[in-house]
């Protein structure tokens, strides 16, 4: 008789029926339920009739929330276990809730991954509109919000831009990271640089950030416009280069040299691999991701970084490893 390994069936259980937990956190945070339970909201009666659903449904759906240590419950009562406090009730400082809406927006991409290994190409992008939707570009845009909102606090104690004066956040989107790098440098001022579409949104989170006065925007393609000559300090470059293949990342990169003064500095934010290829997880499969829902994007290992950084010219080229699933990368002009 064979011997069973139970733990290696258990793995595959696990990532067989994955989807599962995805998509109850997507419905849940879809029907705000954690919110809902911060008011006082409590009972799967009482959750049930405000967000208008069948009782026992519902009261299935937070049972699945406990086993996934998101609520508790004590008799017919649920509440929101540390983690949905800090991170799933609306309005909170680090709410990731347009995060996890956009995890379920791409969940459609994925399931064209075997066609995308068949033909090495984003099927996904295939049938999109020229023009880009406004409300797509809000949920990506406040998404990107959610997760440098998590990270940015972390970052800005990394990198050493004390003396700096003026700071390009390159492909900024919401801003996120140059409000915090201003805020926590009073002396910086910094410039988002973005499609004109999104800089409309980033305008908005600046001011909501109360910093006008110091987080101006700038309107540009990072392939097509020039950034200046020797106007910045220091050049954020967050999440960006994911998306390119590497010829175009040497070019961001070269133009990001240009518009540094001397001994300014590039500071790349990204998605790591090891020398393998495999590692950290997430990074392996953030490259999927890139394949799935881009055009020529990957994931990129530190030695392909340092060699772009190298051909754009930078020296003392250094990788500093964040707490969450993410690296910098610091050269120097």
């Amino acid at each position: 008789m064979t011997n069973i390994n139970n733990s290696y069936v258990d793995s595959i259980f696990q990532l067989s029926f994955g989807y599962w937990k995805s998509c109850i956190l997507f419905t849940a945070t879809e029907f705000d339920i954690f919110t809902l339970i911060s008011k006082g909201k409590v009972t799967a009666k009482e959750i049930s009739h405000s967000i208008h659903t069948n009782e026992r449904a519902t009261e299935m759906l937070l049972n699945a929330l406990v086993s996934l240590e998101l609520l508790t419950k004590q008799a017919n009562c649920y509440q929101n276990a540390p983690i949905s406090n800090l991170h799933l009730i609306k309005g909170k400082p680090h709410y990731l809730g347009d995060f996890i809406h956009h995890a379920q927006n791409i969940m459609e991409n994925w399931t064209m991954l075997r066609e995308t290994i068949e033909t090495g190409k984003a099927v996904s992008l295939k049938d999109l509109p020229e023009e880009v939707d406004p409300h797509d570009l809000r949920d990506f845009i406040t998404a990107m919000h959610n997760i440098a909102s998590v990270k940015a606090d972390e970052l800005c104690s990394k990198i050493d831009i004390k003396g700096a004066r003026r700071l390009l956040d390159l492909a900024g989107g919401p801003g996120t990271y140059a409000i915090a790098c201003a805020k926590a440098n009073p002396q910086l001022h910094a410039v988002v640089f973005d499609l004109g579409h999104t800089i409309i949104l980033t305008q908005e989170f600046i001011k909501a950030a109360g910093m006008e006065d110091r987080v101006t925007t700038q309107a540009g393609n990072c392939l097509e416009d020039s950034f200046g000559k020797s106007v910045y300090d220091v050049i954020l470059v967050s999440n960006l280069l994911h998306i390119y293949n590497p010829a175009n990342n040497t070019k961001i990169l070269k133009k990001c040299r240009d518009a540094l003064k001397d001994e300014g500095q590039v500071i790349i934010h990204e998605f790591v691999l090891d020398e393998t290829r495999t590692r950290p997880q997430f990074a392996a499969l953030f490259s999927l991701n890139m394949l799935i829902g881009t055009q020529e994007g990957s994931s990129y290992s530190e030695s392909e970084y340092r060699a772009w950084l190298e051909d754009a010219g930078f020296k003392n080229i250094r990788k500093i490893d964040l707490e969450s699933n993410s690296s910098i990368i610091v050269g120097k002009k």
